[in-house]
């Protein structure tokens, strides 16, 4: 037999809330053990703008996720997710997207009155408490939070998981952090259980500036660090959108004084690159260092003959992204006349273009949406 909690829920994604504005009645005829689902209200439909503006991560977001899964005959299924934005963009704390209604095993952030699936703070300070909401969950069955803290890098502050049932507070020191929980009829056992705090993670180092500048032998990364005790080690990260980072290195942290590091990324991206350190004391405190960004290197192709006579087309560039670059041409009346791709690991490529009338074109290369060169190309 199943005991079900009521709550609401949100759409899994800016699509599917549109397609929630069109289906709205038919949800509401939605039902979970004979029950009729009440019709969401409009101040319960999922807000596009504000889900843009989290979903897009504008320059300097952290986000945390929260995952909810349900074990189930073939395994752990995820049934909900939630969100938390920290962005100084934002006019206030609070600003977000309200759930929906659903027909069961509901996770959501309560900030206030509001039931939010995504919420988003101005700034945070360790007196803050975010409760998440899990309601109508089947009880006596076995469910997991999963944090992920990849994306969430504020300095000065490390997240944790209150769990008001256990009485315990975990610090989330790695990138995802998983919570097993069994709920029974006790509304202590689910409800608002859970609630992500903010502890202060001023590390014992008094200076702690990260510079990174490209060399022929890749990009030379190198921090300085003032008053250094007690620190475990660090590692170096960097990311080519300055969200999803990767850790390069990792090095024992001198305990010095005065302490130098460096680091050569011998395989860089010729794309534009951001680099930070990661700071980890001996009680597993967590800090970085502020972001070094290394520009993009410009592209260096030649195209040959120009002026075109024939079909064939030679591109030469040593400098290409790495992996598939698109190649189009435009007419003088920017329509499209010819795309390929090129491999930008190779040094030269035969563009078999065609006929093409008499006159000027845009050539235009790019790689993952960006341009990387432009140039005329005359045909005779």
């Amino acid at each position: 037999m199943k005991v079900l909690f009521t709550n609401v829920a949100r759409p899994k994604s800016l699509v599917l809330a549109l397609l929630l504005l069109v289906q709205v009645s038919s949800n509401a005829k939605n039902s979970t053990s004979g029950k009729l689902m009440a019709t969401p209200t409009k101040a319960a439909i999922y807000s596009v703008e504000n889900n843009a503006q989290h979903t897009n991560r504008p320059q300097g977001a952290q986000n945390l996720f929260v995952n909810m899964s349900k074990n189930t005959v073939s395994g752990y299924a995820t049934v909900d997710q939630a969100k938390f934005v920290v962005n100084s963009i934002y006019a206030s704390n609070g600003i977000g997207s309200n759930k929906l209604l659903n027909g069961a095993d509901n996770l959501a952030i309560l900030f206030g009155t509001k039931v939010l699936s995504i919420c988003g703070y101005k700034t945070i300070t360790t007196a803050d408490t975010i409760t998440l909401s899990v309601t109508l969950l089947t009880a006596n069955t076995a469910y997991r939070l999963q944090l992920i803290t990849s994306q969430f890098a504020l300095p000065g502050f490390q997240p944790q998981i209150l769990d008001r049932f256990t009485k315990t507070l975990t610090t989330l020191t790695s990138d995802t952090t998983t919570i097993a929980f069994t709920p029974t009829a006790d509304v202590n056992t689910y409800g608002k259980r859970f609630a992500i705090a903010f502890k202060s993670t001023t590390l014992p180092i008094n200076l702690f500036k990260l510079t990174a500048e490209r060399q022929k032998e890749g990009v030379n990364i190198s921090w300085n660090t003032l008053g250094e005790s007690k620190m475990d080690a660090y590692s170096v990260e960097s990311s080519i959108d300055g969200r999803e980072y990767k850790t390069l290195s990792t090095v024992k942290a001198k305990n010095t004084l005065v302490a130098n590091y460096s680091f050569t990324d011998a395989k860089p991206s010729k794309q534009a690159i951001y680099y930070r350190i990661k700071g980890v004391d001996v009680d597993g405190r967590i800090s970085y260092s502020n972001v070094a960004i290394v520009a993009a290197i410009k592209a260096s192709v030649s195209i040959y003959p120009n002026p075109l006579v024939g079909k064939n087309l030679y591109i030469s560039g040593s400098e290409l992204p790495a992996g598939k670059n698109n190649v189009d041409l435009y007419n003088s009346l920017g329509k499209k006349v010819y795309t390929t791709t090129i491999d930008g690991s190779l040094d030269i490529h035969n563009v078999k273009v065609g006929t093409l009338a008499a006159g000027t074109y845009s050539l235009i290369i790019s790689s993952e949406g960006k341009v990387v060169y432009t140039t005329n190309l005359q045909v005779k």
